[in-house]
């Protein structure tokens, strides 16, 4: 562990001590009611979506579910490990995926998916999702920049089949320029095991196809057509099918707003859309799934797969800007998970200028899967809402969790290269207490009079509401915002211990059993929270029982527990002893987990 960590958990540590035998000041004038009723809105969470994607495999972070995707796949070799960078770095062919993987898998065919699924099985068996190549052709060598001349088809791509109509090789063959989908997941299958067997969960079928034309112009230079996507996306479903029945088809990995409406301009949906009478492009690609299924007899499309990155501007005019200490930024951010599932709220960006005609985003998907292909799922493979060393990030990513639990999402998965404060708020929802406790299963109605200022969701585990995990978040850029939080059911709930994500340090603070920011009389808890926070309760008749229901959830490893512990020295203690007084005169009652 590096020095400054040290430091870090030491002081955490140190000021915990102090600044928990402060008495909480009175709130400011900010006042929120939450009402939680656990007999309504029951709804099951499903546990996938607290994922991350690749490129944060080797972050500290109690994830879900793990994705092997982004523009990097769409060229990947996965007989060489070979990828090609695209029009993200000069079309360059290289081994940059073997760089993040361990030596013995270099030259092992599938080496990225066989440490997918490893690293998942460390995480106490994540979901693997991997992506399939179908944009036509991958990287055939490892020897730099491919210029415009090179263009496929030449020497330095091999073609794309998605099926190889005759019988599958134990090892592929590297010298016959053509790479097969379906061989590929016939060798995971045959090397990890099947999806219900310890091997890859799910497949993505490719990655933003609406784009292939911009970032992968030298081996798809035309635009996507709506009717090739969908042709090649069943060919490769059934051949997924046809070798393991259980895996689940992720489809099609679209990248953003534009190509949920007409496909990116694709250059068929004019033609297509005549005749019918589809609201956007992901009305015809369900409904073609589902005719396929039917055609076929086997589910074709278990996840429909969006990506959403917001579009929302902050006060200086910016998309996602930087302007920590800039309120009107901030409250953008704070703000701009709405556009996923509230219709009063517009934000402002060039999606709300153009009519935001499919915003709130997750209704209108699943009124477009409720019309057209019923029973499949809402993934979000791709998203971020921006400011990952900053609380504001940490808080707008735990609302957009409580968002997708809200709204019934299957599996979501963060993409960005670094998420310091959104790791942080996954584990507030996963592994609270460094012992792998986690937000529940089940959600239960949860209601705030004043969602600008405060979002709120409450879960339990299964049947069982002796036990209540809150997530609240206070929006407020510098003031206190007081939350009464009333719990409708008769039960005899006397007990709160605190945990949160505040600006001190991106991680999960443990703020006590007995803070004195949370206070009960009555029906009633009371919790002054502090600006720009968001905080994790856990209510229970009493000690014991929250206790009982957290220790049968444990699933992190004592290492991962024992990294938690850090012993002090004499320079360490110094260091602290200064922070401590700074973090005492500006956060008040913030103790550290770790």
């Amino acid at each position: 562990m590096k020095i400054h960590k040290k430091i870090s958990a030491v002081c955490a540590s140190a000021a915990a001590a102090i600044l928990c035998s402060m008495t909480a000041g009175a709130a400011d004038g900010n006042t929120v009611n939450i009402n939680i009723d656990t007999s309504k809105d029951r709804k099951e969470i499903s546990p996938y979506i607290y994922g991350i994607n690749s490129e944060l495999l080797y972050k500290d972070v109690s994830c879900t579910a793990i994705r092997a995707g982004g523009n990097r796949f769409s060229a990947y070799n996965w007989e060489t490990n070979a990828s090609n960078a695209g029009s993200d770095w000069q079309n360059n062919s290289d081994n940059y995926f073997q760089q993040s993987i361990p030596d013995e898998l270099d030259n092992t065919p599938g080496g990225v998916a066989i440490n997918l699924s490893q690293k998942c099985e460390e995480r106490n068996n994540a979901y693997p999702l991997m992506t399939l190549q179908m944009a036509g052709y991958v990287s055939a060598d490892m020897n730099g920049a491919v210029s415009e001349t090179e263009a496929a088809p030449s020497a330095r791509w091999n073609k794309v089949e998605l099926t190889k109509g005759s019988e599958f090789s134990a090892e592929p063959d590297l010298n016959d320029g053509t790479v097969y989908m379906d061989e590929f997941v016939n060798y995971l299958v045959n090397t990890l095991g099947d999806s219900q067997n310890g091997g890859i969960k799910g497949y993505s079928l490719d990655n933003e196809p609406g784009l292939w034309q911009y970032t992968h112009s030298l081996i798809h230079p035309e635009a996507t057509g709506c009717k090739e996507i969908v042709e090649k996306s069943v060919t490769m479903s059934k051949a997924v099918k046809d070798i393991d029945p259980g895996a689940e088809i992720f489809g099609p990995a679209l990248y953003g707003y534009s190509a949920f409406v007409d496909f990116a301009g694709a250059p068929d949906w004019k033609e297509i859309n005549q005749n019918n009478d589809y609201r956007w492009f992901i009305d015809y690609y369900l409904d073609e799934m589902r005719k396929a299924e039917e055609e076929n007899g086997v589910r074709l499309l278990d996840v429909l797969d969006v990506h959403y990155y917001t579009e929302a501007k902050g006060e200086c005019g910016e998309r996602s800007c930087g302007h920590y200490n800039r309120e009107g930024c901030v409250n953008a951010r704070l703000n701009s998970t709405r556009s996923l599932w509230d219709d009063t709220y517009k934000e402002d960006s060039w999606i709300t200028d153009t009519g935001a005609g499919f915003f709130p985003l997750l209704p209108n998907l699943k009124q477009s899967i409720d019309t057209y292909y019923p029973g499949t799922k809402i993934g979000i493979t791709e998203y971020n809402f921006g400011a990952s060393y900053d609380i504001s990030g940490g808080i707008a990513q735990a609302d957009t969790l409580g968002v997708f639990a809200q709204n019934e999402v299957y599996f979501a998965t963060l993409f960005t290269g670094e998420a310091d404060y959104q790791c942080a708020a996954i584990d507030l929802y996963t592994n609270y207490d460094g012992k792998g406790s986690g937000f529940g299963d089940t959600l239960v109605s949860c209601e705030s009079d004043n969602i600008e200022l405060s979002t709120a969701y409450a879960a339990v585990n299964g049947e069982n509401d002796d036990v209540i995990t809150l997530v609240v978040t206070n929006k407020s850029f510098k003031e206190k915002t007081t939350a009464n939080i009333k719990i409708n059911g008769g039960k005899d709930y006397g007990y709160v211990h605190l945990y949160g994500l505040n600006s001190f340090s991106p991680q999960v603070f443990d703020m006590t059993d007995s803070n004195a920011a949370v206070t009960i009389s009555d029906d009633t808890i009371t919790y002054e929270m502090e600006p720009e926070t968001v905080s994790l309760l856990v209510i229970a008749k009493d000690k014991n029982a929250a206790e009982a229901d957290t220790s049968k959830d444990s699933k992190v490893t004592s290492s991962k527990a024992e990294k938690s512990s850090v012993k002090t020295g004499a320079i360490i203690g110094s260091v602290c002893a200064a922070v401590v007084l700074a973090a005492g005169a500006f956060f008040g009652l913030k103790k550290i987990k770790k």
